[in-house]
């Protein structure tokens, strides 16, 4: 995820926008109050509509929802108490005499049945469970588990946002700082523009800016921002700048945090049987090994490639809520193809996609260069004025190594000793 860094203080907003942010500058927040505007109950469906607002998942019961602190301590209670209890387990059965063993396997074959019966009972509860915790998200109608409800959502940002802020007390930001009042007013253009959004007007955002040696950004649950000063060196405009934002609103208006960790709780649930076993059928040293194969097995197989579908999906989204603010969306391709470039020239790590939690910056740049004349669509029905006519991407793509590699030198992304 692109990092993004300090809290929102700032002064009151143009009265034509409309919600609040609160701006957290670790002890100080201040609010900036906005007029609220009702939706209107009338849609044009002449025009093209990105975001419709609908009522999803009908239920008859009310979910039963685990609040995430509770959550992030059951993880690793599952996984250490599944690999205890196998230890015992084996140590117990290492005790008994051979004629208490063959009585045990006797007696365990007579009711074979009865333990495969649990197993599929749990495997059951669990599928039920994921089942009726499956949601329908408004913005890309894709059905995703979540197990906490936006207001664990909030006391789970807060406290992760004290303890980033306190972590990061020594790089913070004044709000007096340009930068700090340039993604101000980029965020407030963005907030302005997707103002109809329900879940926009109802998150708190705040930002954080950061003074760390780290080309990053990324939001934390509730709609904490954070951005470092340090990827500001390799954004070149702000319609770059408002591609980095909304593609990090756009993972807190789809819940990806919330996702994320609903899904890893789950397979803690799925694993702590086979952990068990592993725990229980083999010697420690082997099953060390074979538990350290099999998570990491799991985590390129399946964790990696989920994370690298959420970043996708928050690039999609961020790109039409930037077209909605009428920014130069194709700056997005140009931003992604400077990022593969400086990689390519190793100025910065080489990438690892396969084993990366983001995709590779060049699949982003392809990806975004795909959608592109359909969210360029979105943002021409928007309202917005006209786009200059030379195309970024073709300004970039003309360069050569050579000029690419002066053009950063001029910039101050890479100096001459590289």
């Amino acid at each position: 995820m692109l990092a993004i860094s300090r809290s929102l203080c700032k002064k009151n907003l143009q009265q034509s926008t409309s919600q609040f942010f609160i701006c957290s500058v670790r002890t100080c927040h201040r609010n900036w109050t906005y007029k609220r505007f009702l939706l209107q109950d009338k849609v044009d469906h002449k025009k093209s509509q990105y975001l419709k607002l609908q009522k999803c998942d009908f239920r008859t019961t009310q979910n039963l929802h685990v609040p995430p602190l509770v959550a992030m301590l059951l993880r690793p209670v599952l996984r250490v108490g599944a690999l205890l209890m196998g230890r015992s387990m084996k140590k117990w059965w290492a005790r008994k005499s051979g004629e208490e063993k063959e009585e045990y396997k006797r007696w365990f074959r007579e009711r074979s049945h009865v333990f495969l019966g649990c197993f599929g009972v749990y495997g059951l509860i669990l599928a039920i469970y994921y089942i009726t915790h499956l949601k329908t998200d408004p913005l890309t109608q894709r059905s995703r588990f979540i197990i906490f409800n936006q207001e664990q959502e909030k006391k789970l940002g807060k406290m992760v946002l004290e303890a980033h802020l306190e972590v990061h007390k020594r790089d913070l930001v004044p709000h007096s700082h340009p930068a700090y009042k340039r993604l101000i007013r980029v965020i407030e253009k963005i907030y302005a523009a997707n103002k109809d959004l329900k879940s926009m007007r109802d998150t708190q955002w705040t930002l954080t800016v950061i003074n760390t040696p780290l080309t990053n950004s990324y939001i934390l649950p509730g709609g904490n921002i954070f951005v470092s000063l340090d990827i500001l060196k390799i954004i070149e405009n702000d319609d770059q700048l408002g591609i980095i934002l909304t593609h990090e609103m756009a993972h807190s208006l789809l819940l990806h945090s919330l996702e994320a960790l609903s899904d890893q709780l789950l397979w803690d649930f799925l694993i702590a049987i086979p952990i068990l076993l592993v725990w229980a059928l083999f010697p420690d040293l082997a099953a060390a090994i074979i538990h350290m194969i099999g998570e990491r097995i799991v985590n390129v197989m399946y964790n990696l490639p989920f994370s690298r579908v959420l970043e996708n999906e928050a690039d999609e989204v961020g790109l039409k809520l930037a077209a909605k603010a009428c920014i130069d969306i194709r700056e997005a391709v140009v931003f992604w193809a400077t990022m593969r470039t400086l990689t390519e020239m190793h100025t910065l790590p080489p990438e690892l996609p396969w084993i990366s939690t983001h995709p590779a910056h060049g699949d982003r740049e392809k990806k975004l260069n795909q959608i592109m004349t359909k969210t360029l669509e979105l943002r021409n029905d928007s309202g917005c004025p006209l786009l200059p006519a030379v195309d970024p991407r073709d300004k970039f793509y003309k360069r050569s190594p050579k000029e690419h590699e002066f053009y950063f030198k001029q910039r101050g992304i890479i100096t001459d000793e590289i």
